[in-house]
């Protein structure tokens, strides 16, 4: 007798749902370390563009993950009444490959979009959406365009998977000494 409840972790659905949980598992332990290396100032990838200020939100990274079969968009609120519009959930969100033209779309699962949206948007909270990367079509260094509704970004290139910041990035806490 297992005192595990292995169909939890091991559905009799089989192993496609196991590794798309495990995924949502992985990304969501890693915004914290993602959140902190964002800071304050504008994403490596990109300075705020006019839509970005248009819109009240700054990307801070996008970045593959899930084995490269997905894309992992952050961005943070500036402005709460602008964000709106780009966290209504009623909002179609999509990337555009630069090469191939290609649709990437957020997918959708039993529990929902595999975005966060929100009424209230909170100024300064880092928010996420993740785009399906069928195949791993958008490689590290690659160039998409961001689509929510009537936002636009273009010329986001796709950063490295890296989840380990360098020593001298991680924020150091009040009091704390190197």
């Amino acid at each position: 007798m297992s005192l595990v409840n292995t169909d939890v972790f091991f559905p009799k659905k089989g192993w496609p749902v196991f590794i798309g949980r495990a995924a949502i598992l992985a990304i969501l332990s890693a915004f914290p370390l993602w959140a902190m290396a964002a800071g304050d100032g504008p994403s490596r990838a990109s300075a705020v563009s006019g839509s970005e200020k248009k819109f009240g939100i700054r990307v801070v990274s996008l970045r593959p993950t899930a084995g490269g079969r997905m894309l992992d968009l952050r961005f943070r609120v500036d402005d709460t009444e602008k964000a709106k519009a780009v966290l209504n959930k009623n909002r179609k969100a999509y990337l555009l490959d630069g090469n191939t033209g290609k649709t990437l779309m957020v997918p959708v699962t039993k529990a929902g979009a595999m975005r966060q949206t929100t009424l209230n948007p909170e100024k300064g909270r880092v928010y996420f959406m993740l785009f399906a990367n069928p195949g791993g079509l958008v490689k590290e260094g690659g160039s998409v365009s961001l689509v929510i509704g009537d936002f636009r970004k273009d010329d986001l290139i796709v950063e490295s998977s890296g989840t380990a910041m360098p020593a001298a990035e991680y924020p150091m806490r009040p009091g704390e000494h190197t």
